[in-house]
């Protein structure tokens, strides 16, 4: 059975000898305060006088893998099988101890060092499956993203270099130097944290209807392109012909159809264009 990571709330690596949480990389919104329940399932686990693997709360469970020097929990709602969840659980679990076992073990407080790690946790956990045919477009703002540093920042970067509006996730994939594990958990993560959208590729089969957007965006265009020529396209688009169709009809203006194409999927992007 596939895991659900609707289902996931939060994931945290304590550890063992101090108790600190030393990464916590968040999913979904929780009532109670993770560092809590990090302090709560360490203290259960030191003293419990046999190992305890799952602890069941009223709206949650708690699944636990502990580790020589590191355990690693997942606050999820009740799922009908937990199996799927430990196997990655454990996969994360036998990472960090051969990636940080020793750093673990002399602890010096600074848990910063331990951030690098967040990518190989949303590798088994994605915040969602991406669409391969979809296209990646970057956003100028988004949330901060607490994990974003050291080598996490080097390799979003890197997948940021490579989303310019055209590529599909597919395409991207070919292209970059980085494993494909790595640039769908990046692109999950850049999406969760607002700084990516998605767009389907258009095709000539598509209808397009014309809508209200910022003049700030078509001046832009405007700009560049003589004015009637843009304007002809945008009327043009009526929610009733394909792509092709008002392709056809616009033949004879100075623009060839690399050049009406790319206008298109700009006015797409600015929103003055939408799919019917």
């Amino acid at each position: 059975m596939p895991i659900d990571v609707s289902k996931v709330r939060y994931i945290s690596l304590i550890r063992m000898e101090g108790g600190e949480s030393v990464l916590n990389v968040p999913y979904a919104e929780m009532t109670v305060d993770p560092d809590l329940i990090a302090g709560f399932v360490t203290a259960v686990i030191i003293f419990a006088k046999t190992p305890i693997r799952t602890i069941r709360k009223a709206a949650y469970d708690i699944l636990i893998e502990v580790g020589e020097t590191v355990l690693v929990l997942l606050v999820v709602d009740p799922v009908p099988d937990e199996a799927p969840y430990r196997e990655k659980l454990n996969k994360i679990l036998q990472n960090v101890e051969s990636t940080h076992g020793r750093k673990l073990k002399d602890f010096e407080g600074d848990v910063r060092i331990f951030r690098d790690f967040a990518l190989n946790i949303i590798k088994e956990f994605p915040y969602f499956e991406v669409d391969l045919n979809l296209v990646p477009i970057r956003r100028s703002s988004g949330v901060r993203i607490g994990f974003r540093v050291g080598d996490v920042d080097k390799k979003l970067e890197q997948i940021e270099a490579f989303i310019n509006g055209k590529r599909t996730v597919a395409e991207i994939l070919d292209l970059i130097g980085l494993p494909e594990e790595e640039v769908l958990a990046g692109i999950s993560a850049l999406a969760k944290y607002k700084w990516i959208g998605f767009k389907r590729r258009l095709t000539e089969n598509d209808v397009l209807q014309r809508l209200e957007c910022d003049d700030i965006d078509i001046d832009k265009l405007r700009s560049q392109y003589e004015k009637d020529a843009l304007n002809s396209l945008i009327a043009s688009f009526d929610g009733v012909k394909t792509i092709k169709e008002v392709f056809e009809l616009l033949q004879n203006t100075r623009y060839d159809r690399n050049a009406l194409w790319f206008l298109v999927n700009k006015l797409v992007e600015y929103g003055c264009l939408t799919t019917v």
